[in-house]
């Protein structure tokens, strides 16, 4: 899959500023963006208890027909991404490395192919591995797109706590 440039909507455009919007690459239906995105963020290590109580949601999000957007990273998010797509929901996957060597999953190449998913990221082609940086950069940008957010467990003193403190 070859990734094209993204054109924000104007609203996502403004929280995720110019720079930046103008570095997104993307595979997928660009339209999702333009739908009130629900952000879901989580720490890598969570309880069993939080997973669960995060996946009975995943119905009445997708019958809803909220759009959520996340790294899909975390065990959780992977979680919830694939609940989504099974669902026939729609999602935003946003990467915290460049395209160039994005295969998409056997769970994401459906949805890629008829609607239901975007995979974007805003960082150059040449970033080929996610690091701290990247990650950081990737739930920036998670959290600039998304209309509402959901942060089912964050570690204390994590990044991402540190990250959501400053919003």
């Amino acid at each position: 899959m070859k990734p094209t440039p993204v054109t924000l909507p104007s609203h996502c455009a403004q929280r995720v500023g110019p720079d930046l919007a103008t570095q997104i690459v993307g595979v997928g239906e660009m339209a999702l963006l333009a739908e009130p995105l629900l952000g879901l963020s989580a720490s890598r290590e969570c309880p069993g208890h939080v997973l669960l109580e995060t996946l009975d949601r995943v119905p009445e999000w997708v019958k809803a027909g909220r759009v959520i957007v996340s790294g899909f990273h975390s065990p959780l998010e992977q979680q919830v991404l694939r609940s989504v797509l099974r669902r026939k929901g729609r999602a935003v996957k946003v990467l915290a490395r460049g395209m160039t060597d994005y295969h998409p999953t056997a769970e994401e190449r459906e949805p890629l192919a008829v609607g239901r998913m975007l995979v974007i990221t805003a960082c150059p082609q040449e970033v080929r591995r996610t690091t701290r940086e990247t990650a950081l950069g990737r739930n920036r940008l998670v959290l600039a797109l998304a209309i509402d957010i959901v942060t089912p467990y964050i570690a204390a003193n994590s990044p991402l706590a540190a990250l959501l403190e400053d919003k």
